[in-house]
């Protein structure tokens, strides 16, 4: 368990990345994954302000975005 003084770098936390870092990872934009974990589509932790994606879960969603027929919500 993380304690309050602890410092956290917002990059990496366990198994969970910043969206910047998710953002190129991804492809996908910035605020395109904030509304997927606003939403539930993925999943996340909120710290403050800032969104930390569960890496495993971005890694099964773009896979699923790949094999989909419709290639609307596939990374640019």
């Amino acid at each position: 368990m993380i304690s309050f003084n602890q410092v956290v770098s917002p990059q990496v936390l366990n198994n969970h990345i910043s969206v910047q870092v998710a953002s190129l990872y991804s492809g996908y934009c910035l605020q395109y994954l904030r509304r997927l974990l606003r939403n539930g589509k993925i999943e996340g932790v909120k710290i403050g302000q800032v969104w930390l994606v569960d890496k495993g879960v971005l890694d099964i969603y773009i896979e699923k975005a790949q094999d989909a027929i419709d290639q609307r919500f596939g990374p640019k």
